[in-house]
């Protein structure tokens, strides 16, 4: 049978159709593929085209001082952004920002330029210009908040604290030290386009707010540490040394109430310091003690039975070991321990170390902290440099006595004055007194800790007692206080030369002490590091024991201690009179003719009890005469005396042919001579 040929409509007709059903077929298996294989891979391009995510800033914790003070902070900024979708006119909108940005309208257009999406314009911009913005009300300009590291005191405490850096992040200090502690976690937010918005403009949604960092709470008390350091800058402008140091620590729990050095910087233009000047020289800077060290001479040979009370020195202007000779500035004759820590003696302190076995000092030393780090809170501390008795020479023994041969921290020293001052133990210096969560609750508290004892509480008492003798009879006069009494130490240490020998030129002076002596309530060290000036000035009771006094007043006032010296004058003397009695020998009679000759560390103060006598009706003229006579007329006389400084009498109270006082004490006033 022939087949009928299709007519040419049907024909073209059922191509069409066959061709659309192709394509539809094709069209509907990418459908498929689009909205089924490939649809999370375009749903992110959607998204990613609409909404942008943004990280929030966290809110790094704060610092503050022991009640409360801000030290660094944490203050609200904000970045200016346009989001080019949503600005109408940039022109216009450029001219309204314009009238409260620091830019102008031309340079608000180049930033924006071609591109398109959200686009910062100006970042770090004051709350109350912030708040100007948000009152224009321009469509498309966006306000997001941040945080910027401020430290309200500026330089105070700026070589503890340290800074952080364009990412927030600790740099220097404890803002290092503490970073993650203080750092927190930061949030996340989605910014919407308009397109994906049912509620008007773009919008932003936080998915993860920002947690705040935990808040350092510190020991340091922001008036203290003003304190010290208002009193460095007049040392540094008085002496021009290369820096000064100030250190402030409660004996009895450790906390350190001030710690200073000068140099400093305004931690708020940290760039603009030098590396130098960013140390944190107390804790980082070693040095040889000098005459500060030999009271842990005194208690090792103490505690080893070595010495006692009754135990006496000669000295003749030098001590004398292996064919080598010590000298000491001036003859002292004969001298107990008392008089010994007093007049500083370095005769006495070369007999001292030879009767000690070089174990029996090192044990002392290292029990008291020295060549090792305190542990304190700060970065990078040293251990000081402290060698064994098996790297020692036949010297060594007394040139440790003597302060030599050893390095120490400031905060070494503190810490071992402190075990005096507390009755023998030695306690870990701390900074952190607590840490506190964002929202101030408690997450932990620093306790005292105590290392070991390190002398019985009979010997700690002597010692303190030696100390206060210092003050009120020796070389550290200078730092007598009017309403408190006063232990410590004078020190003027010669800086070792690398080739060899030490400098004659360069030393470190410093006065480290306790107040009230017998009772501490603080230990303070005052260190100048190569002060500028007349050598026979620069020594610690010259330049620094005065600085300690007027420290040690405006703190122990500040902290409110009682005073526990007698405001009256004749109560005073009474008391000087009676301390001395028990310091300064009668043999101070058998002292050299040169009395003015410069002792080690010590200008004479002497009270001396006359034998019994006529006594004339007036008080005799004292004036012109020196020591030794003056105190000869006074024992003649049947009376008591007060002598402070030495050389030749100018001056005395009462007044000479007044009546002699019921007290029968007079104070007599010698010409000045350098301290050591």
């Amino acid at each position: 049978m022939k087949r009928r040929k299709m007519h040419p409509r049907i024909f073209r007709a059922a191509l069409l159709l066959g061709s659309f059903a192709i394509l539809l077929t094709l069209f509907a298996f990418r459908l498929v593929h689009l909205q089924v294989i490939q649809h999370r891979e375009w749903a992110q391009r959607s998204t990613k085209n609409h909404v942008s995510k943004r990280v929030l800033d966290m809110k790094r914790g704060n610092i503050y001082d022991r009640n409360g003070v801000e030290l660094a902070i944490s203050v609200d900024t904000w970045s200016v952004y346009i989001f080019t979708r949503e600005i109408k006119s940039l022109p216009e909108a450029a001219n309204m920002l314009a009238t409260v940005l620091p830019m102008t309208r031309d340079e608000i257009i180049s930033k924006v330029g071609d591109r398109s999406g959200y686009i910062l314009v100006y970042k770090d911009l004051e709350p109350n210009l912030a708040m100007k913005i948000q009152r224009l009300d321009i469509p498309g300009v966006n306000l997001e908040s941040h945080y910027r590291r401020y430290y309200p005191q500026k330089q105070i405490a700026s070589n503890l604290i340290g800074f952080t850096g364009a990412e927030k992040k600790g740099l220097e200090g404890l803002e290092l030290l503490f970073d993650k502690t203080l750092r927190g976690y930061p949030g996340l937010a989605v910014q919407e386009d308009i397109s994906l918005s049912d509620s008007g403009p773009a919008k932003m949604r936080v998915i993860t707010p920002p947690m705040g960092g935990s808040n350092i709470h510190l020991s340091i008390d922001t008036f203290i540490q003003h304190t010290l350091e208002s009193e460095l800058a007049q040392l540094m402008k008085e002496y021009d040394p290369i820096d000064a140091t100030a250190i402030v620590m409660d004996p009895h729990n450790g906390e350190i109430l001030g710690l200073a050095c000068l140099p400093g910087y305004d931690l708020n233009n940290f760039s603009e310091a030098k590396p130098a000047d960013r140390r944190n020289r107390p804790a980082t800077d070693i040095f040889e003690p000098g005459s500060c060290i030999k009271i842990f001479a005194v208690a090792s040979a103490l505690e080893n039975k070595k010495v006692d009370r009754g135990t006496r020195f000669y000295c003749r202007g030098y001590g004398e070991v292996n064919g080598r000779r010590v000298r000491c500035h001036g003859a002292h004759g004969l001298v107990d321990l008392d008089r010994a820590i007093a007049e500083s003696c370095n005769a006495a302190m070369v007999q001292i170390a030879q009767m000690i076995e070089p174990s029996m000092l090192y044990r002392t030393y290292k029990n008291f902290g020295f060549g090792d780090p305190t542990g304190v809170e700060v970065l990078a501390e040293s251990n000081g440099i402290f060698k064994p008795p098996s790297r020692w020479s036949g010297f060594s023994a007394t040139s440790l006595s003597i302060g030599q041969e050893m390095a120490v921290t400031g905060l070494q020293l503190v810490q071992a004055y402190s075990a005096i001052a507390n009755g023998g133990v030695l306690i870990k210096p701390r900074l952190v007194r607590r840490i506190s969560s964002s929202d101030s609750d408690i997450r932990q508290e620093f306790r005292r800790e105590e290392i070991r004892r390190v002398l019985p509480e009979d010997t700690a008492r002597w010692l303190r007692r030696m100390l206060m003798g210092v003050v009120e009879g020796g070389t550290g006069k200078l730092s007598l206080l009017e309403n408190y009494t006063v232990g410590g130490k004078t020190s003027t240490a010669q800086k070792a030369n690398p080739k060899g020998g030490y400098f004659n030129d360069k030393v470190v002076v410093s006065f480290i002490g306790m107040a009230p002596a017998l009772d501490p309530r603080i230990v303070l060290f005052v260190a100048c590091n190569e002060p500028k000036g007349d050598e026979r000035t620069l020594f610690g009771g010259k330049v620094t024991a005065p600085s300690f006094a007027r420290i040690a007043d405006r703190v122990l006032k500040h902290l409110k201690v009682p005073p526990d010296r007698s405001l009256t004058a004749a109560a005073r003397e009474q008391q000087l009179l009676k301390l001395q009695s028990s310091v300064v020998k009668k043999e101070i009679i058998k002292l050299p003719d040169k009395l003015s000759e410069p002792a080690a560390n010590a200008t004479i103060t002497a009270a001396v009890s006359a034998a019994p006598k006529a006594v004339r009706k007036g008080v005799p003229d004292l004036r012109g005469k020196s020591l030794r006579q003056a105190m000869k007329l006074v024992n003649d006389l049947e009376l008591k005396a007060v002598f402070e400084g030495e050389g030749i009498v100018v001056g005395q109270t009462p007044p000479a042919g007044q009546p002699v006082p019921d007290t029968k004490i007079l104070k007599i006033t010698l010409s000045p001579e350098p301290y050591n």
